[in-house]
């Protein structure tokens, strides 16, 4: 029996044990009692709306400014036990394998890498893991956007490094937000040496923490008088399928390729670049996981494309990059979006199949080179005159189902705080957890972003239930041993729509993984689980993400909040 077959029986033990008992293993309580829980908004909602809240009253002049900075958050490898013999070559740290043990203390103390199986250890750095930081402002109102290349934030790190913000930076709000890279360091603890160790390095998230102010201070240092171009086109070939991009493996099969590009230049320097946000959906896995360099994955070529430009080659044209910091936001990746069955087009004109660097340069130099060319297309951009800026946020308490998200909280492999549960009754039906969370809202100019905090499945976003969406591919393989009902799929408006509804707002974006990280954000209605072994096991079909979910309650809980902010008036 292999070490990931022990570890699953093990967690299984131990979910046995933890849903049979009361007791606390080491989570933080906090017991609000069941019948004080209401799952959702959490009043008041919104907390904070910009313009009109104190502090953030107005839009005085009406110019809107904007500073960038990018900062490098890679974990010192040296500083590590990165010394490692990989003597079976399954990438994979096996206990017979030897290592440098720095420390002396008998533990191999490795980076591990997130995404993947358990005890993946980095061993060097392929490209830079970064922060990439946002400030805009505009009268009163001074917003901030981090996106980080982790695997995931949770909203406790959020917290921790808003309270180590300081005043005179004058930000009323900062939004995080993760890029996704499957080759970036576990920082949410499910990939440590086993399923039951942590993989979360505490020291190397006060570093980021650090960092992250660090960042945000030099980007108010920056702020300057910036015009704002947008641009939107989409990931597909001349057939108009998404093959060459990115695919999806769960049924229904629905994604979304847009590709939208804001650019801010200074107004002071037509030409000269101040940041760049560039918005697409799909899992960052394109390297693979037989891999032990941390690296950005996709997101690192898209942004080197953008900044820096492209060459002609046989896969396209040349393209000059726009310079700048080049801030890449994630979409609704949900299901499996992502690289799968893909054949991004290499500079040489031959299709890249097999998982690696090369995949993962070959599309992400492509989706950039496609941003660039549709900011130069006049049918497909646009120069927004005296764009303004309004933002709003609310807090979320969200039930925990997941039995599995009970053990790991339970026995310290996540870091996060539990409400509303007795810890002297079993968890279970009428003692079940919750987690605070967040959802927020922006509006800049034309294009408005609503946060979701985790991987919301595309179709929450879209609809496209009638196969719209699905670019060639039928939305239901016809193998599938139980297919999903779409006739019990809800009607729209979606969240796009709504979107697309509001005065002005003509490139509507969803920000995954922001403002939290909590799994997949499954449709309730095709939310299904084993029945024997509820979380621990799929249920026939493509149900993977039922396992990587908080529950079924989170569709509503998450989505019908998100639903408020964008819809709301004064």
């Amino acid at each position: 029996m292999d070490r990931c077959a022990l570890d699953s029986i093990c967690f299984a033990l131990i979910v046995t044990a933890s849903v049979a008992c009361g007791g606390d293993a080491g989570s933080e309580v906090n017991d609000a009692g069941p019948d004080a829980i209401v799952g959702g908004a959490q009043p008041p909602f919104p907390r904070l709306v910009c313009p009109r809240d104190p502090g953030c009253e107005t839009l005085g002049d009406g110019v809107l400014r904007a500073g960038a900075a990018r900062i490098d958050i890679t974990p010192d490898l040296a500083a590590s036990e990165s010394g490692w013999q990989d003597l079976n070559g399954n990438h994979v740290f096996d206990p017979d394998e030897p290592f440098v043990d720095a420390d002396g203390d008998g533990n191999f103390d490795a980076v591990w890498i997130a995404g993947s199986q358990n005890a993946r250890p980095a061993i060097g750095v392929h490209d830079p893991v970064w922060a990439r930081v946002l400030v805009i402002e505009q009268g009163d109102v001074r917003v901030g956007l981090v996106t980080y290349d982790l695997i995931g934030w949770f909203a406790t790190e959020m917290d921790r490094t808003r309270a180590e913000i300081g005043a005179e930076l004058g930000l009323d709000h900062v939004i995080f937000a993760s890029t996704h890279s499957h080759q970036s360091p576990d920082t949410m603890g499910l990939w440590g040496e086993t399923s039951l160790e942590s993989g979360i390095d505490r020291a190397y998230h006060q570093r980021i923490r650090q960092l992250t102010v660090a960042g945000l201070r030099q980007a108010v240092g920056r702020l300057e008088p910036v015009k704002m171009r947008v641009a939107a086109t989409r990931t597909v070939d001349g057939m108009g399928r998404t093959r060459p991009y990115l695919g999806d493996i769960r049924d229904p099969i629905i994604v979304d390729p847009t590709l939208t590009v804001v650019q801010l230049t200074a107004a002071a320097e037509p030409g000269r670049t101040v940041a760049s946000l560039v918005h697409w959906s799909s899992h960052p896995e394109y390297v693979g996981f037989d891999n032990n360099l941390l690296s950005s994955d996709v997101v690192h070529y898209i942004r080197d494309t953008v900044e820096n430009g492209a060459p002609a080659t046989a896969a396209g044209g040349a393209a000059a990059g726009l310079g700048g910091v080049a801030i890449y936001l994630q979409g609704a990746l949900g299901g499996q979006v992502g690289p799968n069955g893909i054949r991004p087009i290499a500079a040489d004109g031959s299709e890249v199949e097999d998982e690696g660097f090369a995949r993962a340069e070959a599309a992400g130099v492509n989706v950039g080179r496609l941003a660039l060319e549709a900011l130069g297309r006049p049918s497909d951009s646009e120069d927004v005159e005296a764009p303004k800026i309004a933002f709003r946020t609310g807090d979320l308490l969200l039930r925990v189902e997941n039995t599995i998200y009970h053990v790991g909280a339970l026995v310290g492999v996540f870091d996060r705080t539990f409400v509303g549960v007795d810890p002297e009754r079993p968890i279970g039906e009428g003692n079940m957890p919750y987690v605070a969370s967040r959802v927020s809202y922006l509006e800049l100019g034309p294009t408005a972003i609503i946060t979701a905090p985790g991987e919301l499945h595309p179709e929450l976003f879209v609809g496209g239930y009638d196969g719209a969406w699905s670019f060639g591919v039928p939305i239901v393989d016809p193998g599938n041993e139980n297919p999903p009902e779409l006739a019990r799929a809800p009607a729209g408006p979606y969240l796009r729509d709504l979107m697309l509804a509001r005065p002005g707002v003509r490139y509507p974006l969803v920000l995954g993984l922001a403002e939290d990280t909590l799994g997949y954000i499954v449709p309730r209605w095709n939310f299904e689980i084993a029945p024997g072994a509820p979380y621990l096991e799929e249920a026939p079909g493509d149900h993977y993400e039922e396992t990587r979910s908080i529950g079924p309650t989170c569709e509503a809980e998450v989505v019908g909040p998100m639903v408020e902010l964008i819809t709301w008036a004064p």
